[in-house]
């Protein structure tokens, strides 16, 4: 852009020597009186700044032949038909120059020169190559993973199976961090394996003084089913078990209990206040099980809590197991567990496996609530419903879900003969 100063002795004088050096095309950038108008030829006391957005045409003379043609601007018509100024004719093209004689070619015996140094340098741009690649792979598998780099398209498709089988992002990441060394055909069985660790299995309890055991948890999670269960198959021998019914607040909750006990051939003592616990026990000093079944309570239920808690203090008994389904959501099982563990509680039996959407919840509960399992029920037959759990077992169910409930041709003739041991010996009682 050209910019330049005019002045005049008035703005008009002004505007007309603009018009004449930079044409119409001219822009008028700024017009003032001259402050000092002693600095100005005599009798001008007006200034103008104007500009051209390009060189202005040189009038007279060719254009200077550059690299690239100067573009052509047609000529601009007055209101009388007249060119305002005379139009620049399109200027030609530079001349190309001419290229220079190709220099003759090197016989094939000399090497080039610099070959050397140019092998070098393909070496290191390969190397620079080869260490972007792997810097984009870790890239990719950080923002895919996380932490977990090691991970192959194994442990990924693991990762998915675990989290739709229930099982918490969280533990199943950490799970599988401890196999990130294996992959391929192992990579299930040590899968297996790691899962049998998280999940910590009670040991059956060997035979000997009278036992109480107390079935606690919230409504509908299956304490009374539990408990006909374990009096018929608790794979503790022949035992002689009996019930002791603290449920009492509901009038159909003791006639349902009662039923139970007459269908069972077991006895049953109910009891309403902690001060008839000691006679109640007493009745039933010929059995070496007690079972006993409590009403349901939340964890919000602190009338029902403190309740029970003042029974437990009394009968002192040697495990109490929470009773939670596995289809209740996590918060919803260690909010009913944590209440109990302060009154004692040391084991959890898991109901309803079979209607959960997946057994991963199991592995969260277990290791969130602290408690080993003791009992898992299976399914609503009694008595073959309900299993004594090991690590592995469950492991199994978790990764392969058709396999739950599940018993062995050994298992089910040891079940059938028991059942008929039982079954003869209650005739002759």
């Amino acid at each position: 852009m050209q910019i330049q100063t005019f002045t005049g002795a008035n703005l008009v004088e002004a505007l007309s020597q603009v018009k004449q050096e930079l044409g119409e095309e001219a822009i008028i950038l700024t017009s003032r009186r001259a402050e000092d108008p002693s600095r100005l030829p005599a009798g001008h006391t007006v200034e103008v700044v104007a500009a051209l957005p390009h060189p202005p045409l040189t009038r007279g003379r060719p254009a200077a032949r550059t690299g690239q043609p100067r573009a052509w601007n047609p000529p601009r018509i007055g209101r009388d038909g007249q060119p305002l100024e005379p139009a620049g004719a399109p200027a030609l093209p530079a001349p190309v120059a001419a290229a220079p004689a190709a220099a003759p070619p090197r016989p094939e015996s000399a090497p080039p020169a610099g070959r050397a140094v140019q092998a070098e340098e393909l070496g290191e741009l390969r190397q620079e190559l080869l260490e972007l690649r792997r810097s984009l792979k870790d890239h990719s598998l950080s923002n895919r993973y996380g932490q977990h780099r090691a991970w192959s398209a194994g442990h990924e498709q693991a990762l998915r199976t675990l989290c739709g089988r229930g099982l918490s992002r969280p533990s199943a990441c950490a799970l599988l961090d401890e196999v990130a060394d294996v992959d391929g055909a192992e990579l299930e069985n040590s899968l297996l394996a790691a899962l049998a660790r998280r999940l910590p299995c009670a040991a059956g309890d060997s035979a000997g003084p009278r036992r109480v055991e107390v079935l606690v948890g919230p409504t509908g999670v299956g304490k009374t089913t539990a408990l006909a269960k374990l009096l018929l198959n608790r794979g503790m021998g022949q035992q002689r078990a009996g019930i002791l019914n603290l449920d009492t607040k509901r009038v159909t909750a003791v006639e349902q209990i009662r039923r139970l006990a007459a269908i069972l051939h077991a006895p049953l003592e109910s009891v309403y206040r902690p001060s008839e616990l000691g006679a109640a026990l007493e009745r039933l000093a010929g059995c070496d099980l007690i079972l006993v079944d409590t009403p349901g309570t939340g964890p919000r239920e602190r009338l029902g809590l403190e309740r029970l808690r003042a029974f437990l203090k009394e009968l002192k008994p040697r495990h109490i197991h929470v009773v939670v389904p596995a289809s209740m959501r996590l918060e919803d099982q260690l909010a009913s567990v944590q209440p109990w563990k302060s009154a004692g509680a040391d084991r959890l039996l898991v109901t309803k496996l079979d209607e959960a959407t997946g057994l991963g919840g199991v592995v969260d509960l277990a290791e969130q609530a602290g408690l080993p399992l003791s009992w898992v029920g299976t399914g609503p037959r009694i008595p073959d419903d309900l299993v004594r759990p090991t690590g592995r077992l469950l492991a199994g169910w978790l990764l392969k879900p058709d396999t739950l409930g599940r018993v062995d041709d050994e298992k089910a003739a040891g079940l059938r003969r028991l059942q008929a041991l039982v079954a003869g010996a209650r005739e002759l009682a």
